[in-house]
């Protein structure tokens, strides 16, 4: 059986520079396969250069978008998770600061298809 299935990951972290870089963890219980995505709240950000990873790969293309400055909100942004990123059980997703900025991450949800399989899968 194929279905989606997402996990919300809490970050809640003010990067700067003291904290460059950090790492949040989660379950992906099925096979997972295709392409998924990812939700990111973020707050404050001007250059697009920070970056993505999971599981120690980064995430293709700029990954979180650069705000206008007067446009002090919290922001929702789309990012593609390509396919063979995710795996079943713990999987790791860190973020990036580059550059001198200071800004914000809440929240981040990973969304992805997975198979649960007894006896064989078919796509």
């Amino acid at each position: 059986m194929i279905h989606s299935d997402f996990n919300w990951v809490n970050f809640d972290t003010v990067f700067n520079s003291t904290t460059t870089e950090a790492t949040r963890t989660f379950h992906v219980d099925g096979i997972p396969f295709d392409t998924g995505y990812l939700l990111i709240q973020h707050f404050d950000v001007e250059l697009p250069c920070h970056s993505i990873s999971i599981n120690g790969r980064d995430l293709p293309s700029f990954d979180i978008p650069a705000q206008q400055a007067i446009d002090r909100v919290w922001f929702l942004w789309m990012d593609r998770i390509p396919e063979g990123f995710l795996k079943q059980g713990t999987n790791e997703i860190t973020i990036k600061r580059k550059g001198s900025e200071f800004f914000k991450i809440a929240n981040v949800v990973v969304n992805w298809r997975e198979r649960d399989c007894v006896g064989e899968c078919y796509r």
